[in-house]
């Protein structure tokens, strides 16, 4: 990746950076940690940004554009090498142009009743765990007409629900959090509570345990209070 590059495109320079970490980390066994593939012409961000707004409705907003990549894909997938533990991690980003025109919902999961249905049309898969076969998967929403889409998070259980965050929010908290299974439910009124949710809760705990030794640049207290109003 080139000095220009890196200036151009800030967050790939970070999304490079966080695979370093996982992968330099001597407390993770890293089964993958990759950068994707760059094809012409999602490598042009302001072509893409126009084709979404005047396309599909789809307006972003400076901060959603200053997090651009032109990789097709951003993966990981790790686990704190401990027999007792609970703490595993997984993204898979996706190009935002090709979550919008390629990855409905509503491909994977209809809905149940025409206002899930009608929501699951709109809801774009960008980040899923393909890896760890969780069927959790972050989308935003593609309505016409959108500044800033909405983003929504998705489980077998819940079905979609609000999150508290926006695309560019989402995607710096992804890092900080290293893809750590479940860290999306703290930004989500929904989730808390079932019995399945335990041991993610439990993982939870145990990032915001041991993250702040092994990465000590990044600050965890919104995440860890987050973490005590749902538990």
């Amino acid at each position: 990746m080139t000095n220009e590059a890196r200036n151009e495109f800030p967050y790939e320079e970070r999304c490079a950076a966080t695979l370093r970490e996982i992968e330099s980390c001597p407390e993770f066994e890293v089964y993958d940690a990759r950068l994707g593939d760059i094809s012409p012409p999602l490598d042009e961000a302001l072509r893409i940004f126009d084709k979404l707004a005047n396309r599909h409705g789809l307006s972003f907003g400076q901060e959603a554009r200053d997090h651009f990549f032109r990789f097709d894909e951003v993966e990981t997938y790790w686990r704190l090498n401990r027999p007792d533990s609970e703490l595993v991690g997984e993204f898979h980003l996706t190009h935002v142009y090709r979550s919008v025109m390629e990855n409905g919902l509503h491909h994977t999961w209809e809905g149940t009743d025409d206002e899930e249905r009608a929501l699951n049309r709109e809801l774009k898969v960008f980040d899923d765990t393909p890896r760890t076969g969780s069927g959790r998967m972050a989308m935003l929403r593609a309505r016409r007409g959108t500044t800033d889409p909405e983003i929504w998070y998705f489980d077998m259980h819940e079905g979609a629900m609000l999150m508290d965050l926006g695309y560019a929010d989402y995607l710096d908290t992804l890092l900080i959090t290293k893809g750590t299974i479940g860290w999306q439910y703290l930004y989500c009124s929904a989730g808390f509570g079932d019995p399945g949710f335990t041991p993610l809760a439990d993982g939870l705990k145990e990032m915001l345990d041991v993250f702040p030794r092994l990465f000590p640049e990044y600050d965890y207290s919104d995440l860890k209070a987050r973490l005590r109003e749902r538990t």
